[in-house]
């Protein structure tokens, strides 16, 4: 019986992990947002890919087999982290009998009057919770933040400055302003 796998010995995976391990973190990092968590992640990609050695045939280049392996990894990793949440959603999940929203947070919209919101940022105790909820933000959402709303910077620009695509942009905005409302609403309007 011949041997499909290419032999790979240890010094190899070694130097697979000095060449591949930061794209793979990045990869990882922007796939679950969590610094530990994309670590943790890299290292089980190369634990399995030595353990899996023997199935890593050449057809592909080592980046892409490893990388191939970090996806399956974080697959695995939503499914557990969602694994009790309900396979199908009704719509009376999140209406009443009267067609009225149930959560609160859904039906409770901010209000988007430039005089209250002036008033808010005047608050010294209005503003010591923004400013612990945009530190709370990933590194890269935080510089993000800051330049566009506090510097006023063109998206331009900051992509420009930071080397990232106007999606990537967009997305890191958006990602942001979702969890900076989260993180005002329950330490600053839910009191």
């Amino acid at each position: 019986m011949q041997q499909t796998g290419i032999s790979l010995s240890a010094f190899e995976l070694e130097k697979w992990i000095d060449d591949y391990s930061k794209t793979l973190l990045d990869r990882a990092y922007y796939l679950l947002s969590d610094k530990e968590d994309a670590k943790d992640v890299v290292q089980e990609v190369f634990l399995a890919a030595y353990k899996g050695r023997d199935s890593f045939q050449g057809k592909s280049s080592p980046l892409t087999w490893l990388t191939s392996i970090l996806h399956h990894k974080i697959a695995d990793i939503h499914k557990k982290r969602y694994n009790g949440s309900p396979r199908s959603l009704s719509v009376d999940t999140f209406f009443d009998k009267h067609g009225e929203w149930i959560a609160s947070d859904v039906a409770d919209p901010w209000e988007e009057d430039e005089q209250a919101v002036s008033t808010l940022l005047n608050d010294d105790g209005f503003y010591a919770v923004f400013t612990r909820c945009i530190a709370r933000l990933p590194r890269q959402w935080m510089i993000v933040v800051n330049k566009c709303y506090l510097q006023e910077q063109k998206a331009a620009e900051t992509c420009r400055e930071l080397n990232l695509s106007a999606a990537n942009y967009w997305k890191l905005l958006q990602r942001s302003r979702l969890q900076l409302r989260k993180c005002i609403d329950v330490h600053w309007f839910k009191l």
